[in-house]
């Protein structure tokens, strides 16, 4: 046995980080913070990965789980943005407004729409998260089907 031969056998298995498919899908989702558009590429990713060859089971869980949170939390910004683009235009154009003051609603309602969109973001934050967690465990999402965690 030569020298070379008696280090590879005795040396420790290289230590460090490794990203998981769909780590890197979760990462892309949580970047879009402060992009704004990351989240479309890691979509784009988790539509062509889950179908491939090599992909593992565990992995399928994660796409599933991960186009959800895209889906779901589109729709969720989509119903905040129309209420607010409703809330703006019903009070600019409400012709019934004889002093053109703003209806007692509208901050209730424009408050309200924002405080959904934070709770938006939490949501789509925390389950990028938790899939970046397992994934990087390279454990399954245990309800990739579920509207929750």
């Amino acid at each position: 046995m030569d020298q070379t031969t008696a280090q590879q056998q005795q040396s420790p298995p290289p230590t460090g980080v490794t990203l998981a498919r769909p780590a890197i899908v979760a990462l892309l989702y949580l970047l879009n913070i402060f992009l704004g558009f990351s989240v479309f590429v890691g979509l784009v990713l988790a539509y062509i990965w889950r179908n491939d060859a090599d992909t593992q089971e565990w992995e399928r869980s994660h796409y599933r789980y991960l186009i959800r949170t895209f889906w779901i939390g589109l729709a969720v910004f989509l119903g905040v943005f129309i209420v607010w683009i409703a809330t703006i235009f019903g009070t600019a154009f409400d012709q019934s407004a004889q002093d053109r003051a703003l209806s007692p609603a509208f901050p209730l309602v424009f408050v309200g729409a924002i405080v959904v969109w934070l709770l938006g973001a939490v949501w789509f934050c925390i389950r990028s998260i938790l899939s970046l967690v397992k994934a990087g465990e390279g454990k399954p999402m245990p309800r990739p089907e579920s509207w929750l965690f």
